[in-house]
């Protein structure tokens, strides 16, 4: 399996301990920043909302359970830490620059610089 990232997330998180457990639960903005490479992919971008889908390259990998409840696993839950720390969050699109490859964005969730895998502008 290959996943290239497609850009990089700009959050006012630096750890992902400071980040929200959910981001349809935070007043934080961020800046989803895509690489030239995939700019062209945001033409015609007009969307309300976005599910912004990440990896969460920081989160520890080797967790099966949830350490505050040990009879739960991880894939019964949307923490980050996970074996493949694939992440979603949808957004609210406060303003698009698709020629720019910029969207800022109000619910975000992640930590600073995270690498973005795909967008998906919801309808």
């Amino acid at each position: 399996m290959e996943c290239t990232p497609i850009g990089t997330v700009h959050t006012p998180f630096e750890t992902t301990s400071e980040a929200p457990r959910q981001g349809p639960h935070s007043d934080a903005e961020g800046i989803v920043d895509v690489d030239p490479a995939y700019r062209e992919g945001l033409t015609g971008f007009d969307a309300e909302r976005v599910v912004v889908v990440w990896w969460a390259d920081r989160a520890d990998q080797d967790v099966l359970t949830l350490d505050r409840n040990a009879d739960r696993g991880v894939f019964t839950s949307r923490s980050p830490a996970r074996p493949n720390p694939v992440c979603i969050t949808e957004c609210t699109v406060v303003s698009a620059a698709p020629a720019a490859g910029r969207l800022r964005l109000h619910g975000v969730d992640m930590a600073d610089g995270s690498p973005v895998v795909d967008l998906k502008a919801t309808l």
